[in-house]
C-alpha cells in the first residue's frame, strides 16, 4: 500500500512538472516559469537593469516583491535549485536545462544564459549558474544577470482533497485553486484568476442560438451526428484584468479595466484581448446579439455620459479591421443608464427622463435620434421583457452600466477556487 501511495505521489508531481505554465513544482520547490521577453534580452545585452535582469542585491528585492499565481514568499533560486534543473546534454536550443523551462534568447552581444542565485560568499560574491555553458561559480555582486524566483511548497500527498465535479462537468486540467470567475463563450469558456490573468478554454464565438436540429420524423432522432467535446486545457490570453468589468456577449467579450481602458476579443476582434480605444474614460460596454428578428449591435457608455458604438459593418464576415473606430451615436452627453432592446436603445438621462431610439432612426448628422419615451405595455415594439425595467425608469439597472436581456450567464466557480466545466455539444 505504501509503495502505491509513493507511486501516486510521483505521478502527480510529474504531471505538475510536465505542465509548462507560469509556475512549475518539482518536489518541495515551486519555480517561476514565465516567458522571458525581448526586452529582457535587450537589457541584458546593454548591461543594464530592469524586468528580469538585475545585480545580485536587486535580484533579491525583485523576488521579494513578486506576486505570481496568487503566491508571495518568493526568493531568488538557490544554486542547488538551478543545478537540479540543469541537464548533462544540451537540448535543441543548445542550452543545458530541462526543456519545460522558458529561457531567455541566446545570441546578441552576450550569448550566455547567466542566472543569479541567492547564495552569497563574503560581502561581494554571489553564486551564479550558466545554462549556456553548463557551469556554476562565483561572481561580483555588481554584475547583471537573469533571475528565476522560487518558493517552498508542501509535498503533495494522498490526503490532498479531490475536487468533485457534479453531473457531466469535468475539472479543468491544471487543477488550479485560483479561479474567481468564468463565462460561457459558446465554443468554450473564458476564465479569470485571482492574479488578474485571463484564460481561454476552447474559443469565443460560433454561437448557434435558436438553431433547429432536423430530426427523423419516424424515429424522432436527430439526423446529424451529435458530438460532445470537453474544453479543459486553458490558454493564457491576457494579464491585468484584476477587478475589471468583464462583459460576455457569447460572440464577443469586452472588458473595462480599472484604469478605464476598453478591451475586446472574440469574433471580429481576435483570440487575445485588444485595446480598442485610447480613452481611459470608459464605464461599461454592452452587447445585443441577433436572433428572432432582432438586431446585432455593440454599445459603449463613457464616464462622461456619452454613448458610442461600432459602425454597422464593423464585424462583417467576422474579420477584424485595424481601422475599426467607435462612433459617437447621440448628441446628448448625460446618459446615466442604458438598456438594449431588440432593435431599440433605451436610455435614462441624469435628469431622470427616459428616452428611446431605433437603430435606423438617424438625424442629418448621422447620429441616432432619441425621443422621450413612456413605457406602455400594450405598445412595446417587441421589447415586452424589458417592461419591468423601463416602467420603473431602470431602477433595477446599476448606474453607469448597460443592460442586455440576453447576456450569457456566468459559470459558477467552486468555493475552493477550482473550476468544473460542462462539455460543448455540436452536430455534423
Amino acid at each position: 500500500m505504501k509503495k502505491l501511495i509513493e507511486i501516486a505521489v510521483i505521478i502527480v508531481m510529474l504531471a505538475s512538472y510536465l505542465e509548462a505554465k507560469d509556475t512549475i513544482v518539482i518536489g518541495h520547490t515551486m519555480y517561476q516559469n514565465q516567458l522571458f521577453s525581448a526586452k529582457d534580452k535587450h537589457v541584458f545585452d546593454a548591461d543594464r537593469e530592469g524586468s528580469r535582469v538585475w545585480n545580485w542585491e536587486n535580484a533579491n528585492n525583485y523576488c521579494k516583491k513578486l506576486k505570481l499565481d496568487g503566491y508571495g514568499g518568493w526568493k531568488v533560486a538557490s544554486q542547488k535549485e538551478l543545478q537540479s534543473i540543469m541537464m548533462k546534454k544540451s537540448s535543441t536550443n543548445s542550452l543545458y536545462v530541462k526543456s519545460t523551462f522558458y529561457m531567455p534568447a541566446t545570441g546578441g552581444k552576450y550569448d550566455d544564459i547567466w542566472m543569479w542565485t541567492r547564495d552569497s560568499k563574503k560581502s561581494n560574491l554571489g553564486a551564479f549558474v550558466n545554462f549556456k555553458k553548463a557551469k556554476s561559480g562565483w561572481a561580483n555582486k555588481k554584475y547583471k544577470g537573469y533571475v528565476i524566483c522560487t518558493r517552498s511548497v508542501k509535498s503533495i500527498t494522498h490526503t490532498t482533497k479531490k475536487t468533485t465535479c457534479k453531473d457531466s462537468t469535468k475539472q479543468e486540467l491544471t487543477h488550479s485553486t485560483n479561479w474567481v470567475k468564468a463565462w460561457n463563450t459558446c465554443s468554450g469558456y473564458t476564465a479569470l484568476k485571482k492574479d488578474g490573468t485571463l484564460w481561454q478554454f476552447g474559443k469565443v464565438g460560433g454561437c448557434n442560438w435558436g438553431q433547429i436540429i432536423p430530426v427523423d420524423p419516424q424515429t424522432g432522432k436527430s439526423i446529424y451526428n451529435k458530438k460532445i467535446i470537453y474544453h479543459l486545457k486553458p490558454k493564457k490570453i491576457g494579464v491585468g484584468f484584476k477587478r475589471a468589468k468583464i462583459i460576455n456577449g457569447g460572440y464577443r467579450m469586452y472588458a473595462v479595466k480599472k484604469d478605464g481602458t476598453l478591451w475586446g476579443w472574440g469574433e471580429g476582434l481576435g483570440v487575445n484581448p485588444k485595446k480598442l480605444n485610447a480613452s481611459r474614460g470608459w464605464s461599461y460596454f454592452g452587447i445585443k446579439y441577433e436572433g428572432n428578428g432582432c438586431c446585432s449591435y455593440d454599445v459603449g457608455l463613457k464616464k462622461n455620459g456619452t454613448l458610442w458604438r461600432f459602425p454597422e459593418s464593423a464585424f462583417a464576415q467576422g474579420k477584424y479591421k485595424t481601422t475599426l473606430k467607435l462612433q459617437k451615436i447621440s448628441r446628448f452627453s448625460d446618459w446615466k443608464k442604458i438598456v438594449l432592446g431588440c432593435c431599440n436603445i433605451y436610455g435614462l438621462r441624469k435628469d431622470g427622463s427616459l428616452w428611446r431610439s431605433s437603430l435606423d432612426d438617424k438625424g442629418k448628422d448621422g447620429k441616432m435620434v432619441f425621443k422621450k419615451y413612456k413605457a406602455k405595455k400594450k405598445t412595446y415594439d417587441g421589447d415586452m421583457e424589458l417592461y419591468p425595467y423601463l416602467k420603473s425608469k431602470m431602477a433595477k439597472v446599476i448606474s453607469g452600466t448597460i443592460y442586455s436581456p440576453n447576456f450569457n450567464k456566468k459559470v459558477k466557480v467552486n468555493k475552493d477556487g477550482t473550476l468544473c466545466l460542462l462539455p460543448k455539444i455540436t452536430y455534423d
